[in-house]
């Protein structure tokens, strides 16, 4: 859901010291995830947990960064921008830049990445690099080798979306038991939130 440019190889390499990244998303029965640039459903507690999630720390002294595409961003009302207790990471074309303690506008993912992990106060201070789309970011999220953790709730329901979660490989992951996926309900709703790591090669 951005037009920042794809990312490019030459900054980041798997030769460097291990970086991780976590997605984080909740779709519907049909891998919906969007329409008109919001989330076509209303619930509360799961946007609880995306909060939770993305906030917390095991190091009390650190921050997660939420990194996400310049539609997710428009989408946010402006009241709650930038979402609080975490740097915020936007990538765009059309924002101006900004650097700033919690708020940063770049035009590259990698570039963005190398920014959280190899550059102060960023570098010292972040814990966990959360992906929040949409589906640009999600897809380049996917494809890196930094990839760790998805977080996924599924919405047991079909809406009316226009924006989709990419296909996912799910021979490439393992299921994690930190959620016990249990049907949750809420607003007449049902849904589960699991969690899922990486396969990381032996090679």
């Amino acid at each position: 859901m951005s037009s920042s440019s794809s990312p490019t190889s030459s900054l980041i390499s798997e030769t460097q010291p291990p970086r991780q990244m976590n997605l984080i998303v909740a779709i519907d029965a049909e891998n919906g995830i969007s329409k008109d640039n919001s989330l076509p459903w209303h619930l509360p507690k799961e946007y609880k947990h995306f909060q939770e999630t993305t906030i917390k720390t095991s190091d009390p002294s650190k921050i997660n960064a939420v990194i996400m595409g310049r539609k997710c961003w428009d989408s946010i009302p402006a009241k709650f921008r930038p979402l609080k207790s975490r740097i915020n990471v936007i990538l765009s074309k059309t924002l101006p830049p900004q650097l700033s303690e919690h708020c940063i506008i770049t035009d590259d993912f990698d570039k963005a990445l190398k920014m959280l992990t190899e550059e102060e106060p960023y570098k010292s201070k972040i814990e966990t690099i959360w992906n929040v789309g949409g589906n640009a970011i999600y897809k380049w999220g996917l494809e890196h080798p930094w990839m760790h953790k998805l977080v996924i709730t599924k919405i047991e329901a079909t809406f009316e979306t226009d924006v989709q979660f990419p296909e996912i490989d799910w021979e490439n992951y393992e299921l994690n038991d930190d959620f016990d996926g249990k049907p949750i309900e809420e607003k007449g709703l049902t849904y589960r939130i699991q969690s899922f790591t990486k396969k990381r090669s032996n090679a």
